[in-house]
């Protein structure tokens, strides 16, 4: 392997009475933003200047019919490439460590007469401006903070010389990355033992009331210690402006799960029913008591027979009535002997009340199957709530729900799909860091040449 000997010079000077630490610390980080750059552009002149005497022959006398490492992007001829000179203008490419300024020179080939940058052509850098491990870097920054934020820190932290434009631009690459040719993601997990769908909204496109974003999540298991244990989980699909029906095509080709956890909205169980007809299905017990505490309000709309104080403390009597079936550890039946003694004791003028409980007491107690339970007491018994997907929700919602902002849908798709992939480790995510962030195969030393 040949190598590029390069020498650094530093001129300290003498140390007195007004050295100072600051001026060693400040070269140290001037050397890190500048150094690195030079030495990988005398490195790239230092290989380029090789690759082209290897394939036209020395600069004054040319050698015909040499092979070449590269193939003429017009007709794929792999040998009798020409010398085309170099451009006195230079490339700037912006990458992950800064800004890297190349001198680029052309070769021909004789076949066709096509004229190219072989240099470009074997690093994968043609027609690119910024590479694709700086892309993934800043749309990876741009899910956690602002655009403008993701610029600055780039800048200030490697050196680089992004915008937030740019930090816009990549976060867009990098989602058609993730989606592909299909436009979506694809489930994170072939077969997952429980589903959780939950939806929420977000400030985007014209419509005043924004547009829904809809999440299905996948559990496979738990890890960790006691009262710290780990969901495992995964994204099964994910729409932005679109009806759950958008949904349902992601998670068609799933197989049938365990078990599949509900807030309770309608138009998702229904959806969900038609998705896995013999699945059972858990409404989250968290939702259970302040769904029923909205229902209170719906009717004290229309009747003053509720006060706030009676509502949330009847709520409170159902989220107790739910915890005791399981820390009494009744049986379906009798869970659902207390569920009906509780709904006789409600008022009937209560009418959304009463079609609150109705609908949600066939789902209320699935937990309580023994069968259920021992099918997925690996993972600790069947889910009780949506508390796993909440946690992404507020994840979401803690990046896009900013004040006097409104999104595009396209936009906000962009960022969610990225932000989802990286929160929850989505195969696709890893395959591209790992494409982008590959460790160093070339070595290097620093030699003093002055010892």
């Amino acid at each position: 392997m040949s190598a590029t000997t390069l020498t650094l010079t530093i001129e300290p000077g003498v140390l007195d009475a007004r050295s100072s630490w600051m001026e060693f610390e400040s070269l140290a980080v001037a050397m890190s933003r500048e150094v690195p750059l030079r030495a990988l552009e005398e490195t790239l002149a230092d290989a380029q200047e090789r690759l082209i005497d290897s394939v036209c022959g020395p600069r004054w006398a040319p050698v015909r019919d040499l092979a070449a490492p590269f193939g003429c992007p017009r007709c794929g001829a792999r040998e009798d490439f020409a010398r085309k000179g170099k451009r006195t203008r230079k490339r700037k490419l912006h990458t992950a460590a800064g800004t890297v300024e190349l001198v680029l020179w052309h070769v021909g080939c004789r076949e066709c007469g096509r004229v190219f940058a072989p240099l470009l052509l074997m690093l994968g850098l043609s027609g690119k401006r910024r590479t694709d491990r700086l892309t993934v870097s800043l749309a990876e920054l741009g899910t956690q903070v602002s655009f403008a934020r993701a610029a600055g820190l780039s800048r200030e932290l490697a050196g680089t010389t992004a915008t937030a434009g740019q930090a816009h631009n990549a976060l867009a690459d990098t989602a058609a990355l993730l989606t592909g040719a299909e436009g979506t993601l694809g489930p994170g997990h072939p077969a997952p033992d429980v589903v959780m769908l939950d939806g929420t909204g977000a400030r985007a496109g014209t419509n005043k009331n924004g547009v829904g974003v809809h999440v299905a999540l996948g559990l496979t298991g738990r890890s960790g210690p006691d009262r710290r244990r780990r969901a495992h989980t995964h994204l099964l699909g994910l729409t932005v402006g679109q009806d759950w029906p958008a949904m349902a095509a992601q998670l068609a080709r799933l197989p049938v799960p365990a078990l599949v956890v509900l807030d309770g909205e309608t138009e998702l169980t229904t959806l969900t029913q038609q998705l896995w007809p013999a699945t059972p299905i858990q409404r989250c017990w968290w939702h259970l008591p302040h769904g029923l505490r909205k229902a209170f309000y719906s009717d004290d709309a229309a009747d003053r027979h509720v006060n706030p104080h009676w509502a949330r403390h009847t709520s409170e009597q159902l989220g107790e009535l739910l915890r005791d079936t399981i820390r009494h550890e009744q049986t379906t039946d009798e869970a659902l002997a207390c569920w009906d003694a509780f709904t006789q004791a409600t008022p009937d003028k209560l009418t959304s009340a009463h079609a609150y409980l109705a609908a949600a007491r066939d789902h209320a107690f699935t937990c309580l199957d023994p069968d259920l339970r021992a099918r997925l007491a690996r993972l600790g018994g069947p889910e009780l709530g949506t508390g796993v997907l909440e946690r992404v929700m507020r994840e979401l919602n803690a990046r896009t729900d900013i004040g006097g902002t409104r999104w595009s849908v396209a936009g906000l798709r962009d960022l969610l799909t990225v932000h989802t992939a990286r929160l929850l480790h989505h195969p696709a995510w890893k395959e591209i860091k790992r494409a982008t962030h590959r460790p160093s195969t070339i070595p290097f030393r620093l030699q003093k040449f002055n010892a």
